[in-house]
């Protein structure tokens, strides 16, 4: 294997019915534009733990990984920038507040979605994607057997083979 610095970065699906949590920018470049809890992986973290960190950071909700739901890829300034959008459930009774970092937090019915200014058409797509299709990768947690954080994005049993 070859090393090369990325960035990385990470955004949280959580869905009820036919809505998706968003958050709406509170500062920066997208000051009150909307979209899924986000943001950076820090050095030794894995993408899936910093997931759920920035759900806490900006909703102050706790959650658990399902599996992954988009990646998205592209070169910026020559530099490899990945995002990846795990599905994220979390616990009915839990009610998303805004952190520092956003301004309101809500669930979204998809019907809504054009109308909102959003931080990026990536972002906007891959909410459409989470409201209309139930598949994604499922995430296996091997930490426990390896003893160190390490994590599978695997397709689920009944795609395309034997169960």
């Amino acid at each position: 294997m070859h090393t090369v610095e990325c960035d990385v970065g990470v955004a949280a699906i959580v869905r009820r019915a036919r809505s998706i949590l968003l958050v709406q920018e509170a500062h920066g470049r997208y000051k009150n534009c909307w979209g899924l809890p986000k943001g950076y992986v820090n050095k030794n973290e894995l993408p899936s733990h910093a997931v759920l960190r920035e759900l806490s950071e900006e909703c102050d909700i706790e959650g658990t990984i399902r599996g992954v739901q988009s990646i998205r890829e592209r070169l910026l300034d020559g530099t490899p920038a990945i995002f990846i959008a795990y599905l994220v459930d979390i616990d009915e009774g839990q009610q998303p507040k805004p952190g520092e970092e956003v301004l309101t937090t809500r669930f979204v019915r998809a019907e809504e979605f054009d109308q909102l200014e959003w931080i990026s058409d990536a972002m906007h797509s891959m909410a459409i994607g989470a409201v209309n299709s139930n598949q994604a990768l499922r995430t296996i947690d091997y930490e426990g057997e390896r003893g160190h954080p390490y994590m599978l994005h695997t397709l689920p049993k009944s795609w395309g083979g034997e169960a």
